[in-house]
C-alpha cells in the first residue's frame, strides 16, 4: 500500500515538472516569437537616429566645405610716432633754406615753426663768418618721413642726425576702448534721462552726463593729438652757416696732425686779427683814458711838490 502510495506520488510529481516545463518552454517561445516582431521597430528607430547623426554631422561637413571661409578680422594698425633731430652745415646759408622748402613741399610737409638768426653789425665789424644760424620745425607724412631724412644731404654736411620712435599702440588703443565705455554709458544716461520722473533723479543723472562729457572730451582730444603725431612726423632742423665743413670722423694720424696745425695758425691769424680790430675800435676810447690818466698823475705829483713845501716851510719857521 504505501509503496503504491510513493509511486503515485512519484508520478504526480514527475507530471507537475513536465507541466511546469513545458509552460516555460512556450513562454520562451512566445518571447522569442514576440521579439521579431518588436525587434524591427526599434531597429528602424535607432538606424534613423545614428544616420540622422552621422547623416547631419555629414551634412554640416559639407556645409562647412562649401561654404566660404571667414576672413579674419583685421589687426588693428600700429600707432608709431616717428621724430628726428638733424644738424646742417652749409656754406651758402639763402641757398640751403630754399632749397629746405623746397623739399618739405616736395614731401607733402609744412613748417611748424622757425628762426632765423643773421650776423649783426658787431660780428660784421669784426669780420666774423659763418655764425648765421637757422631752426626749423618741420612736419612730414610718415609715409615719407624717410625720404626726407635721406634728402638732408643734398643741403650740405650733416654731421648730426637722431631718430627716435615711440610706439602708443597699447595706449591708444586703450584710450578708445574707455572712450567707447563712456559713449555707451552716455547714450544709457540719455535714455535714463528721458524716463526720470523726479527733479532729483534727473539733477543726479546730469551730475554725472558732466562728468562724463568732461571725461569723453579729454579722452577724444588725447587721440586726436595722437592721430596728429602719427600721422605726420616732426623733424627738427638746425642750420649753420660755416666756412669750413665739420671732417669726418675716419681720419688718418696725419690727417688729423695737419688739421690740428691748419686750425692751430687759423685760430692764432684769427686772435690777432681780432685784436687789431678791437684796437682799432678802443683806440679812441684808450686815448681819452690814456689823457685821463696823465692828468690825475700830474695832479698828484703837483700835490705832492706842494705837501713838500708845505712841510720845508713850516721846519725853516721852526728853526
Amino acid at each position: 500500500m504505501k509503496k503504491a502510495f510513493a509511486l503515485f506520488f512519484s508520478t504526480l510529481m514527475l507530471l507537475s515538472l513536465c507541466a511546469c516545463g513545458s509552460s516555460q518552454s512556450a513562454k520562451d517561445a512566445n518571447y522569442y516569437d514576440a521579439a521579431p516582431a518588436e525587434m524591427p521597430m526599434a531597429e528602424p528607430e535607432m538606424a534613423m537616429d545614428e544616420e540622422s547623426a552621422y547623416g547631419g554631422f555629414a551634412a554640416n561637413s559639407m556645409k562647412t566645405a562649401d561654404a566660404p571661409e571667414s576672413k579674419a578680422p583685421d589687426v588693428d594698425p600700429e600707432k608709431i610716432i616717428y621724430s628726428a633731430d638733424a644738424t646742417v652745415e652749409t656754406t651758402e646759408f639763402e641757398l640751403t633754406l630754399e632749397k629746405l622748402q623746397g623739399l618739405v613741399q616736395q614731401y607733402g610737409g609744412f613748417i611748424e615753426s622757425s628762426s632765423i638768426n643773421g650776423s649783426n653789425y658787431y660780428s660784421q665789424s669784426r669780420g666774423y663768418a659763418g655764425n648765421r644760424s637757422a631752426n626749423y620745425t618741420i612736419r612730414i607724412p610718415s609715409a615719407r618721413f624717410q625720404e626726407l631724412m635721406g634728402s638732408l644731404s643734398s643741403l650740405g654736411n650733416v654731421p648730426y642726425t637722431y631718430t627716435y620712435t615711440e610706439n602708443i599702440t597699447s595706449r591708444y588703443y586703450d584710450v578708445q576702448a574707455r572712450l567707447t565705455a563712456y559713449e555707451t554709458q552716455e547714450q544709457r544716461l540719455l535714455e535714463m534721462m528721458e524716463m526720470a520722473e523726479t527733479v532729483s533723479d534727473i539733477i543726479v543723472i546730469e551730475d554725472r552726463l558732466t562728468e562724463l562729457r568732461y571725461q569723453i572730451e579729454s579722452l577724444q582730444s588725447t587721440l586726436n593729438n595722437w592721430d596728429r603725431q602719427v600721422s605726420y612726423s616732426t623733424v627738427n632742423v638746425n642750420i649753420n652757416e660755416v666756412t669750413i665743413y665739420t671732417p669726418e670722423a675716419k681720419l688718418s694720424y696725419g690727417q688729423r696732425l695737419g688739421l690740428a696745425v691748419r686750425n692751430g695758425l687759423k685760430s692764432t691769424g684769427e686772435f690777432f686779427s681780432d685784436f687789431l680790430l678791437w684796437f682799432l675800435e678802443a683806440l679812441p676810447a684808450l686815448v681819452i683814458l690814456a689823457v685821463l690818466i696823465v692828468l690825475v698823475v700830474v695832479l698828484i705829483r703837483r700835490a705832492r711838490k706842494k705837501r713838500r713845501a708845505r712841510k720845508a716851510a713850516e721846519r725853516e719857521a721852526k728853526e
